[in-house]
């Protein structure tokens, strides 16, 4: 069950907090590290600045997936 699909206006940035190159401009994908959402997985975008911007937060720590149209999901895990 899809939850959440996300290219929202980002509402917070941060200077490469997965210690990635973000050098795509535009490009989304899924990121997870403990200090950010709680430790669960997070939406991002690359800005044109090479910046991270957040997105949106997912409800578990792999409970986000990229698309193969260049997007991402954050997806529901069944009990």
């Amino acid at each position: 069950m899809i939850v959440f699909a996300a290219v929202m206006a980002g509402v917070a940035t941060a200077n490469n907090p997965l210690h990635q190159p973000c050098n795509t401009p535009g490009s989304v994908g899924c990121g997870q590290a403990s200090n950010i959402n709680s430790g669960s997985a997070f939406i991002y975008k690359c800005s044109s600045t090479g910046e991270y911007v957040f997105s949106a937060g997912c409800d578990c720590a792999s409970c986000c997936v990229t698309t193969s149209s260049g997007g991402a999901v954050c997806i529901s895990q069944k009990a």
